[in-house]
């Protein structure tokens, strides 16, 4: 079985509007703890619409720029 990861459960929430908790409890602490803060964000400035959650993790872009910098 393949690991749960941030981008799964972007791709479940913008589907079906919902996220389980066992969910939850599959991703890494770093990518839950991500995944909160964007919800955060989203539901306050987005309005939660779907298409305005981040498809990608912010840690991730920041990784790429740094590895296209070296």
């Amino acid at each position: 079985m393949s690991e749960y990861k941030y981008e799964d459960a972007v791709k479940q929430l913008q589907e079906s509007g919902a996220i389980g908790l066992q969910d939850f409890k599959n991703l890494s602490y770093e990518d839950l703890h991500e995944l909160l803060e964007e919800i955060k964000v989203w539901c306050l400035y987005a309005n939660g619409k779907l298409d305005k959650l981040p498809k990608e993790s912010k840690k991730k872009k920041k990784d790429k720029k740094k590895d296209k910098k070296d």
